[in-house]
């Protein structure tokens, strides 16, 4: 699937998240790639993504269709310790609100 090459997909998730996080799920919309495939094939297909994103992430993944995404694929994180991150727009970076023992919100 030119579309969707599950290394390609996986190494750019790699790149893209951030330290001390892993990823909990990737979002695939294959109306944005024009794919009209049987349910049964896309599931094969979601199947031999999450064992390829599993392998290279070293993360234990879902795969969810979600055809309300912009994009062909996307994914979401959660911290190490299974928090599900903020985004501290000041810093421009990812942080948990449990584990930072100082945030910009301690005033």
């Amino acid at each position: 699937m030119s579309e969707l090459d599950y290394r390609d997909v996986a190494q750019s998730i790699q790149e893209d998240r951030p330290e001390g996080f892993r990823v909990s799920a990737i979002h695939v919309n294959f109306q944005a790639m024009d794919l009209d495939i049987q349910s049964k094939v896309r599931d094969r297909i979601c199947d031999r993504l999450k064992e390829t994103a599993s392998y290279y992430l070293n993360d234990d993944l879902e795969i969810f269709t979600d055809s309300s995404i912009d994009q062909k694929w996307t994914f979401d994180i959660v911290h190490e310790c299974g928090q599900t991150p903020m985004y501290d727009e000041l810093n421009e970076q990812y942080y948990c609100p449990i584990c930072v023992e100082e945030t910009i919100f301690d005033y």
